[in-house]
């Protein structure tokens, strides 16, 4: 082992950042001194700690950024540990604005059975607590992993966060999952998207007479067809494909 990045700080525990990135290849390594450092087969072939530290910036804007996962999330020195002692290579950044954002969820809150001992009380919140750890740490991964092997659904990603569409932005994210025009019947096979169904959606996303000034087009036409998606069914649609296509970039 050559090269490793140390991790500064984190809102994620240990066991959950350990368990977030296993199948992005990166590991825990085990260096005197120092609590959270990553290594994986990536950072050993690279030939200088700038291009570590390239690698490194990509897994933290994905992390922090791009999945928001953990905002906080903050890098220290590349290591070298080539030669005994490791050697701490820091980086100088200039730190963009961050912007912190509380999005207010519904939560279901589930209750124990009443008749139920202290110990089977402790028993049963410690099974609770693993169950709503696993399920986020799913929610996560299906973000993270897809976005860490494809930097098409990084950018997807990007745009489905947004508060409202038009016509443009989903298109965007169609074409993104789709790739290219040249792959759409392969693509319209495997996800199964009939043309009818593809072109109610350009109705709505392109032509200004469906959907006015959110369309992609300025100029008017005739729809292709006489039921086109108004642009919150083309917006369930397309989220629809993204959620699939992304799901297929883990397998």
């Amino acid at each position: 082992m050559r090269w490793a990045i140390q991790i500064e700080r984190t809102t994620l525990d240990r066991r959950h950042l350990f368990d977030l990135i296993d199948n992005l290849g990166y590991k825990p390594a085990d260096v005197p001194g120092h609590e959270i450092v990553l290594w994986s087969a990536t950072l050993e072939v690279c030939e200088s700690a700038g291009e570590v530290w390239e690698e490194a910036k990509r897994l933290r804007e994905l992390i922090s950024e791009v999945t928001e996962i953990d905002p906080e999330f903050v890098l220290g020195p590349v290591l070298d540990l080539s030669s005994g002692a490791p050697k701490r290579q820091f980086f100088l950044e200039v730190e963009p604005l961050s912007i912190k954002v509380d999005v207010n969820a519904a939560t279901l809150t589930v209750s124990p059975p009443d008749d139920l001992s202290d110990e089977q009380l402790a028993g049963w919140n410690r099974r609770r607590d693993e169950q709503e750890s696993q399920a986020m740490l799913e929610a996560q991964r299906a973000r993270l992993e897809p976005a860490f092997r494809e930097p098409r659904a990084a950018k997807l990603l990007q745009l489905l966060k947004r508060d409202s569409h038009t016509g443009e932005s989903l298109y965007k994210i169609y074409e993104l999952a789709e790739g290219h025009p040249s792959c759409r019947k392969e693509f319209h096979e495997q996800f199964g998207v009939s043309e009818v169904e593809f072109k109610r959606f350009t109705d709505a996303v392109h032509n200004p007479v469906v959907s006015g000034e959110l369309a992609r087009h300025a100029y008017e036409n005739k729809p292709k067809t006489a039921n086109p998606m108004s642009i919150a069914e083309a917006e369930s649609f397309v989220v629809g494909i993204a959620r699939v296509w992304l799901a297929s970039l883990r397998d």
